[in-house]
């Protein structure tokens, strides 16, 4: 797993690569919620995620609920049919808005 970070005044792009597992998914949740913290929104950027497994699900949800208790949008961009597939069948999707690329979303964010 690689997270890069690009912030704007609009928002934090996240962009995620590789497996979002057990085993990586301590150090996903605190640099998502450390982004959320210093953003007025994030833009998370799935477009090279090959996996998201169900730790990576929950470190998404605990992200979720802290965004909207601090009132920030969390945008998802490029999700992969495999990890939108996931994400429908468990529930996730519907608390997200989905964008086909970071620009889309961050477009999004500025109407």
């Amino acid at each position: 797993m690689n997270i890069t970070t690009s912030p704007s005044s609009a928002a934090t792009t996240v962009i995620l690569e590789g497996d979002i597992t057990h085993a990586v998914s301590e150090e996903f949740q605190s640099t998502l919620l450390a982004a959320l913290k210093s953003a007025p929104a994030l833009v998370l950027d799935f477009s090279a995620l090959n996996l998201l497994t169900s730790a990576g699900l929950r470190a998404l949800l605990l992200l979720h609920r802290e965004a909207a208790s601090a009132g920030k949008p969390v945008l998802l961009a490029s999700v992969p049919a495999a990890v939108r597939d996931v994400m429908e069948v468990t529930g996730f999707w519907q608390h997200f808005s989905s964008y086909p690329d970071s620009n889309a979303a961050l477009a999004a964010l500025a109407t």
